[in-house]
């Protein structure tokens, strides 16, 4: 049974818990006060009988004379039951022998029905002091009386008679009253709680709104089809008061529903890069796996008969199992770098890096013009060497195959601070318009003139980015505004991808685009050295 009213409270709904809760007080309160108000004026009213009986009992003892005046310490006139009988007290005499008659009133004889009334009187307490006490008489009901011995002498002082002088009040006037009393409050608390419970009921489902506004939010986007891909929650907790409980959860669940709706929106271009990530790698291994295929089907029909031909068939089998090669190692390594694989913490010169990385590409493309512009200080930055060069000979091998021959392309390092910069400048036709908001992405091609025909596979950038990023760097990309070229330039901290920078230096990560700056931050870079040419 309790455990069974346990489940149906705990299934009830809040609101309605709260008004009953609320109702069930006030019962109990209202129960008490209403059972001590009774008891307060019924014991009030009787201590008034009481009152009586004992001013009444006072007189009798004082009030006797006999008939020449003198006292005789008793001796009660007529008159001396007055005072009991202006109060409604009604006064019997018990006799010796334990018979008992009425007093004032003949008519009284009816009162005494049965022995037992007379036993309740003969059993009242006898004393000038002794309180009132409680009896029970058929005819008047509990009542309170008190009892006086009466001795009765004639005019020559000889004792005429002897009884004790009961008298009684009912309290069937104070249990009255007080009883009305009590239905008055009983039906004036019935009406306070139907008042209570409807005003309460009104107040808590007013107050509670804001939390049913919660749960219709949380049902919204429990509905919503979230495993099919969709990133939109367009259900939000209206305007929550911050200064309220519910209005903090409101608030609190606003911000969780921003960051599930950011993370499934992440979710979401995570997967979508992955699919185009997918389908362009197996595009892109799909052309030397065909050379593959192809010459080695060559060779097998008979192409082994001709040593020339046999050479020219391993030949191109060999470049597209280096092209596979070069494309693998590229994907390895961007995954390497999204794992957040640790780098290097080497002490690195960028002005040596630069300058081998210049003459690598000025080996690699003759028909270009080369050259570095650098500063007198050796700038110096901790961090992965290997990748850093990697990353600077990616930008220049990207300025290399995207510009026709006889452009000029220049390579500069300068120190900003806690931070170095590496920019690569061509007087080339730049980036496409269209192609700026997604350079740095994975497989990103542009015009036929970044086709795959010049031999890119479209990761070179995107490795420069990884690689900055893993350095806590950032990489600006933009077409250059005192002449035709594109501009690109890496950024990375001095001391190295883990250390505290304060200096207001931009964030850490994140590719800057703007087709129109002379550099990606906005600021042209002035030369501070002669340009040094490379042959």
């Amino acid at each position: 049974m309790r455990d069974r009213l346990s489940t149906g409270w705990a299934a009830m709904p809040l609101r309605r818990r709260l008004v009953l809760g609320l109702l069930t007080v006030m019962s109990v309160t209202l129960v008490v006060v209403a059972a001590a108000t009774f008891l307060g004026v019924r014991t009030w009213m009787v201590e008034g009988i009481d009152q009586s009986l004992m001013s009444g009992k006072s007189s009798v003892y004082e009030g006797a004379n006999d008939g020449d005046g003198d006292n005789k310490g008793g001796r009660p006139q007529s008159d001396a039951f007055q005072p009991w009988t202006l109060n409604g007290a009604t006064i019997f005499r018990v006799n010796s022998d334990g018979t008992a008659s009425p007093v004032v009133s003949s008519g009284a004889e009816a009162i005494l029905s049965s022995a037992v009334d007379t036993a309740a009187l003969s059993s009242v307490p006898v004393g000038k002091d002794v309180e009132p006490v409680t009896i029970s008489i058929d005819a008047l009901g509990t009542s309170r009386a008190v009892a006086v011995p009466v001795a009765v002498y004639s005019a020559r002082g000889v004792l005429v008679d002897q009884y004790i002088a009961v008298a009684i009040i009912p309290m069937s006037r104070a249990t009255e009253v007080a009883g009305r009393l009590l239905l008055v409050e009983l039906i004036a608390m019935g009406l306070a709680l139907l008042v209570a419970g409807v005003v309460a009921a009104w107040f808590i489902r007013r107050s509670m709104r804001p939390l049913q506004d919660v749960a219709a939010t949380a049902r919204a986007v429990a509905e919503l089809p979230l495993e099919h891909g969709d990133v939109t929650i367009p259900s939000r907790v209206p305007d929550p008061v911050p200064t309220t409980e519910v209005g903090q959860v409101g608030l609190a669940v606003n911000a969780m529903l921003d960051h599930v709706e950011a993370s499934l929106q992440t979710r979401a271009d995570t997967e979508d890069r992955l699919r185009r990530f997918v389908s362009d790698a197996g595009h892109e291994l799909r052309t030397p796996l065909a050379a593959v295929r192809g010459y080695a089907e060559l060779m097998r029909r008979g192409a082994s008969a001709d040593p020339q031909q046999s050479l020219h068939a391993a030949e191109r089998i060999e470049a597209a199992g280096s092209r596979m090669g070069m494309l693998v190692e590229d994907l390895l390594l961007l995954a390497s770098l999204d794992e957040q694989r640790p780098l290097a913490h080497d002490a690195v010169d960028l002005q040596s890096l630069l300058r081998e990385a210049v003459a690598e590409a000025a080996t690699a493309g003759p028909d270009h013009e080369w050259s570095i512009d650098e500063p007198d200080e050796t700038v110096m930055v901790v961090g992965d060497g290997v990748r850093l060069h990697q990353a600077v000979g990616n930008l220049l091998a990207n300025a290399k195959a995207h510009t026709p021959p006889g452009t000029s392309v220049t390579a500069s390092v300068r120190q900003d601070g806690e931070w170095a910069h590496i920019e690569v400048r061509d007087d080339g036709p730049g980036f496409p318009v269209d192609l700026l908001p997604r350079v740095t992405e994975r497989f990103a091609r542009g015009d036929a003139s970044r086709s795959r025909a010049t031999g890119g596979s479209g990761l070179g950038l995107a490795i420069v980015k990884a690689v900055t990023e893993a350095h806590g760097g950032t990489i600006s990309v933009g077409n250059r505004i005192d002449g035709p070229g594109a501009l690109i330039c890496i950024s990375v901290p001095v001391a190295g991808p883990s250390s505290d920078r304060s200096d207001g230096a931009p964030a850490a990560t994140g590719v800057h685009v703007d087709p129109e700056a002379d550099t990606p931050s906005g600021t042209p870079v002035e030369p501070t050295r002669d340009v040094v040419q490379v042959p």
